[in-house]
C-alpha cells in the first residue's frame, strides 16, 4: 500500500520521534494535546485515512503521564488500516504491569539504554531492539534468530537446551539493513541485568514511579522555604505522574532572564547531569526530570535541595555556567548544525 506515507505523532513527543519518521520518508502529521496533557481523540479521528501508515507514541508520554486512552487510540488507527508503533523509551514506567501488545501497538523497539542499564551518550553505545506482532514477522530485515526441536538422528553443533538455532530469512523480509543484529554487546548487557532482576522486574516501574512523584514534591517542598515556589511550575497539571515530570521556567526566564538551558548548566556545577531541557514542546523553557528507579531518597532530597539552591544564583552566574566543569559553556546550536567529526589538521 504505498499511498500509506502519514506518520501521527503527538505534540508531546520527543523530537526524535518525528525526526526518525522524516527521516523514513513519512510525512508527518501532529496530534494534539488536551489541557490534560493527554491525546486528543476527536483530533486523531479528524485526520486518520487510507493515507495513515503509521501511529508513533510513548506510553506514558513526555510529560510523565499515561495515555489512558490508547486502546481507543490503537482502534482508531487500525480502524483505517494503520499500524501502532510504540516508542520504548519509557518502558521503565510500566513494567511488570502492562505491555505494548496490550495497548494495542504492533511493533515497538526497547531502548536498552533507558530502562535495561545500557550507558549512553558518553557512555554509550544505546541500543534499541526491535520487536514485532506475528503479523508484522514475515517483512522483518533478515536474518533473524529461529530455532526448531533436535530431531532424532541430528547431528547439529549449535544447539541447546534441546532447540536447534539458525538463521531464517522471513519470506515477505523488507531486505537486509546496516546492524542487523544490533550491538551484540549491549543487548547480552542487558539480557543478563533483565534475568537478574527476574520476578523483581515489576519493582523497577514501583521505584521509578515512586522516586519521580517524592522528587517533584521534595523540589516543590524546597522552593517553598526559600520563597521561590512562583518558579516551580508543573509543566502537566497532573496530582501523580508516572516515571518523570516536566517543569516550566518560563516565569524564570520572565523575572529573572534565567531559561531552562541556564538552570541545567548550573547544575552541572553541583555535581548532577543536567535534565532533558526544550522537550517536550509543548512546555515553555521546559525541563524534563526523570530520576529512574535506582536513585535513594537521600540522593533525591539533596538533588532537590541543590536544584533550589541553582535557582536562588545571580543570573549573571547562571548564563556563564558551567563553570568548574573541563569544558565550559559551548554553542550547542552552532555544534550540531556544523559538524566536525575528525581531528584537528584533517580536512572536515
Amino acid at each position: 500500500q504505498a499511498n500509506r506515507n502519514v506518520c501521527l505523532i503527538p505534540d508531546s513527543a520527543h523530537g526524535t520521534n518525528p525526526a526518525s519518521a522524516a527521516m523514513a520518508g513519512f510525512e508527518i502529521i501532529e496530534i494534539p494535546s488536551l489541557q490534560d496533557g493527554r491525546l486528543d481523540l476527536d483530533a486523531l479521528r479528524s485526520v486518520v485515512d487510507e493515507d495513515t501508515a503509521a501511529m508513533m507514541i510513548t506510553n506514558p508520554n513526555t510529560l510523565g503521564l499515561f495515555e489512558i486512552d490508547i486502546a481507543e487510540a490503537s482502534a482508531i488507527v487500525h480502524g483505517v488500516g494503520g499500524q501502532m508503533y510504540y516508542d520504548g523509551a519509557n518502558f521503565n514506567a510500566i513494567l511488570g504491569r502492562t505491555s505494548p501488545g496490550l495497548m494495542g501497538f504492533d511493533a515497538v523497539h526497547y531502548n536498552l539504554h533507558k530502562t535495561f542499564s545500557q550507558p549512553h551518550g558518553g557512555g554509550g553505545p544505546g541500543s534499541g531492539p526491535i520487536g514485532v506482532k506475528s503479523h508484522l514477522a514475515p517483512f522483518l530485515p533478515g536474518p533473524v534468530a529461529a530455532r526448531r526441536p533436535i530431531s532424532e538422528g541430528d547431528t547439529l553443533t549449535l544447539a541447546n537446551d534441546e532447540f536447534w538455532y539458525y538463521w531464517h530469512e522471513p519470506e515477505l523480509s523488507i531486505g537486509k539493513v546496516q546492524q542487523w543484529h544490533g550491538n551484540a554487546g549491549a543487548v547480552i548487557r542487558c539480557w543478563a541485568y533483565y534475568r537478574r532482576y527476574g520476578k523483581h522486574l515489576k519493582l523497577m516501574s514501583e521505584h521509578a514511579v515512586m522516586n519521580a512523584n517524592y522528587l517533584r514534591h521534595r523540589i516543590q517542598e524546597e522552593a517553598k522555604i526559600a520563597g521561590l515556589s512562583e518558579y516551580i511550575v508543573d509543566g502537566a497539571p497532573a496530582d501523580v505522574v508516572k516515571h518523570e515530570f516536566t517543569l516550566s521556567m518560563a516565569k524564570l526566564k520572565e523575572d529573572k532572564g534565567v531559561g531552562a538551558m541556564d538552570v541545567a548548566k548550573g547544575l552541572l556545577d553541583m555535581g548532577y547531569m543536567a535534565p532533558t531541557v526544550y522537550f517536550p514542546l509543548v512546555v515553555p523553557e521546559c525541563m524534563m526530570i526523570e530520576p529512574t528507579e535506582t536513585e535513594s531518597k537521600a540522593t533525591l532530597d539533596e538533588f532537590a535541595k541543590k536544584f533550589i539552591q541553582v535557582l536562588a544564583l545571580a543570573p549573571e552566574t547562571l548564563h556563564q555556567a558551567p563553570i568548574t566543569t573541563p569544558v565550559r559553556r559551548v554553542d550547542e546550536v552552532h555544534a550540531a548544525r556544523n559538524l566536525w567529526l575528525r581531528h584537528d589538521g584533517v580536512d572536515r
